[in-house]
């Protein structure tokens, strides 16, 4: 029986989300995204996030690379739902990096579903968020430039000059982002 619950445990661990009709919708999301990412990856895309706290990223893609104006840190887009349950299991981890990264790293939670204003600062404050929160039409944008998104959590970790380091699916242990981000920042 205790191996059974640590099964368990461990494919909750390094799973993504997927269940429900919010799921069905984010998978339609998504295969719009993967159908259309070919056609965005090469080409020039100029678009900004949007972020809850009223600010804004100008991102320019051109081929595999991102330039964003980031004060030479490193970035991690964090592409999550509020109904998935590693997300929301991510969050904490995700706030102590962004805490012990401050001077070398933004977080950004890119979320991946239609939600109010009321709504998304309500997650914020339920879940303690202490990163910026990407919402609009233009997270879609920056999913298809990055070549689509296959499940939730998905992660993207850039570099200071905006080339990508990493990219991991579910959730990713906190010691693992560490050593990552250390090496993105440097």
């Amino acid at each position: 029986m205790k191996s059974i619950f640590l099964v368990f445990v461990a494919m909750l661990f390094f799973s993504a989300c997927g269940n429900d009709k919010e799921k069905d919708d984010a998978a339609n999301v998504t295969e719009q995204t993967n159908y259309n990412a070919n056609s965005s990856q090469n080409k020039d895309v100029n678009f900004s996030l949007y972020f809850n706290d009223g600010d804004s990223l100008f991102i320019k893609s051109n081929g595999s690379r991102l330039d964003f104006k980031n004060d030479n840190k490193a970035i991690l887009f964090s592409f999550f739902t509020t109904w998935c349950v590693p997300c929301i299991a991510e969050i904490p981890h995700l706030n102590k990096l962004q805490d012990k990264f401050k001077n070398e790293l933004v977080i950004i939670g890119v979320l991946f579903e239609d939600k109010s204003d009321e709504e998304i600062e309500d997650f914020i404050k339920e879940n303690k968020i202490t990163y910026k929160i990407a919402k609009g039409e233009n997270n879609y944008l920056l999913a298809k430039v990055l070549g689509g998104i296959n499940g939730i959590p998905t992660l993207f970790l850039y570099t200071t000059n905006g080339k990508l380091f990493n990219q991991y699916l579910g959730l990713i242990p906190e010691e693992m982002l560490y050593i990552d981000i250390v090496k993105a920042s440097s």
